[in-house]
């Protein structure tokens, strides 16, 4: 791959990284604060919330060769 086009990928990790923590923040917080609309749900859905925010990290941590 020509090194005019590695700005793609690089960027294209950031944001997905960026948006996986949102997305993972946003469905912990929500959860926490009201378990009740989740039901018996509420402790898979802050995991998977918890789960996203450490791959967003992940995402953002690697580095692309």
């Amino acid at each position: 791959m020509s090194k005019r086009y590695d700005f793609i990928p690089i960027y294209a990790e950031r944001v997905l990284g960026v948006l996986l923590i949102l997305i993972g923040a946003a469905l912990t917080y929500n959860t926490y604060i009201d378990p009740s609309v989740a039901g018996l749900g509420a402790n898979y859905f802050m995991s998977l919330g918890v789960f996203l925010i450490f791959l967003g990290l992940l995402i953002l941590a690697v580095k692309i060769k």
